[in-house]
């Protein structure tokens, strides 16, 4: 296999490990949060879908976008470690922005439905 094929399935691997890890650490309170906010079972797996279609969706553009260009055959450990690293630069930068943007969003839904619940 050749260096930059190594380095594209170690990055997506870790990359699919990185979205399941948030998908699992996130999905039982935002679960939670939504169901007592909305009260709508259809709204809560609604949005729980979303939310994981979004964050695969960004990691895995990223860890595709990427070509890993610089590396050539006989390549050294260190430059695989290297670009793998930024390639998941790319993809947490893309990740912290929909999570930033999910919890903006949820924010204003928090804030929206308990005014008007008495």
């Amino acid at each position: 296999m050749s260096p930059r094929g190594i380095a594209f399935w170690a990055s997506f691997v870790v990359v699919l490990l990185i979205v399941f890890l948030i998908d699992r650490l996130l999905r039982p309170s935002l679960r939670q949060l939504i169901d007592e906010i909305t009260g709508l079972p259809a709204a809560t797996v609604f949005y729980l879908r979303s939310f994981a279609i979004v964050v695969l969706f960004i990691a895995v553009s990223t860890a595709v976008g990427d070509t890993h260009g610089d590396l050539k055959d006989g390549s050294k450990f260190m430059e695989y470690v290297w670009s793998i690293a930024g390639d998941l630069k790319g993809v947490l930068e893309g990740v912290f922005g929909v999570l930033l943007g999910y919890v903006a969003m949820i924010t204003i839904l928090v804030a929206a439905l308990r005014r008007r619940q008495p």
